[in-house]
């Protein structure tokens, strides 16, 4: 794993519990009494209800049926790989050998789940309206041109 401190540079967060931060990077396959599991699930918490009210006020004028398209073309694996590859957080990953050699650093649906993990990391150490903040930044740096006609293609 490369120093984790890159990352926070990138994440603009510095980690008062480097653990937490190890926990989020921490796959399944790693042998660790603990994975990132529980941390992806509250981060996809997260990033549902942060998305969603992004786009509530973006969209102020659309329908909810179009919101609920919008969502889920932002809240998906394959943004949330594009978002994970911008931060290199691949390189970050702890995984197992067998994991690392089938090409597990490189595969959305890993990279998906440690970037929602490390969002309901920052969420449990400094609040929502934080990991809110980190997350908007995040999806507008990685998608600057966020239309309705672009994203319901």
């Amino acid at each position: 794993m490369k120093n984790i401190e890159k990352l926070e540079q990138s994440l603009t967060y510095e980690f008062k519990d480097k653990n937490l931060l190890i926990h989020a990077l921490t796959h399944k396959s790693f042998k660790k009494s603990y994975n990132n599991e529980r941390l992806e699930f509250l981060g996809d918490a997260v990033l549902d209800l942060v998305v969603g009210e992004y786009l509530f006020h973006k969209f102020a004028k659309d329908a909810e049926g179009d919101l609920s398209k919008l969502r889920a073309a932002l809240v998906n694996e394959k943004s949330f790989a594009k978002i994970a590859n911008s931060l290199n957080l691949g390189d970050f990953i702890l995984m197992s050998v067998a994991e690392e050699n089938n090409g597990g650093k490189e595969k959305p649906s890993i990279l998906s789940d440690a970037l929602e993990a490390i969002i309901g990391a920052i969420h449990l150490e400094a609040g929502f309206e934080f990991a809110k903040t980190i997350a908007l930044r995040l999806i507008e740096k990685n998608f600057p041109q966020i239309d309705a006609k672009i994203l319901i293609k």
